[in-house]
Order: C-alpha cells, then structure tokens, then sequence
C-alpha cells in the first residue's frame, strides 16, 4: 500500500488533505505618548471564514496609526504574505 503525501489547503478538505483552518499573527509595537510606554500596543490579524471565503480579522486594544498609515499597510501586507505563503 503506498502512502499518499497530505496537502495543505486553505479550503474545504476532501479525503487525503489537510485543512488549514486558521492563520494568526500578532505585531506588537512600543505604547504612545498617552500610554503606559512599558506595555507594548498588540495588532492581532487572523483569518476568518463563514463558510463564504477566508476575509482578515483585525483584533486590538489599542494601536497607534501615523497620519500617512504607512505602519498598517506594511503589516497588512506582511500578513498577507505569510498566510500566501501557507496556502
């Protein structure tokens, strides 16, 4: 009997795959000026699937967004690529 490789799939699974159900990632940065500067400030990006497609999620209690939002964009794309990069 020959053993059959498992592949990683980012969608429903059928037989011999493994699903890959959920990527989560977590950024952290230093707190602000209006904040407590020991504890750092935590982005959370994961995905989300309802049965219609994987859509990001984004979780914080607190992130602090330049004018240009150059910092989230990077992260939106980091995020992006390592869950590309899984699936």
């Amino acid at each position: 009997m020959e053993n059959k490789p498992k592949i990683i799939t980012n969608g429903y699974y059928e037989g011999e795959t493994i699903l890959l159900d959920e990527v989560k990632c977590t950024y952290l940065q230093e707190g602000d000026c209006t904040e407590d500067r020991e504890i750092p400030q935590a982005i959370t990006l994961s995905t989300r699937d309802g049965g219609g497609g994987k859509f990001i999620h984004i979780e914080t209690e607190g992130w602090s967004i330049n004018d240009d939002m150059e910092n989230l964009k990077l992260i939106v794309e980091d995020f992006k690529k390592r869950y590309n990069d899984l699936t």
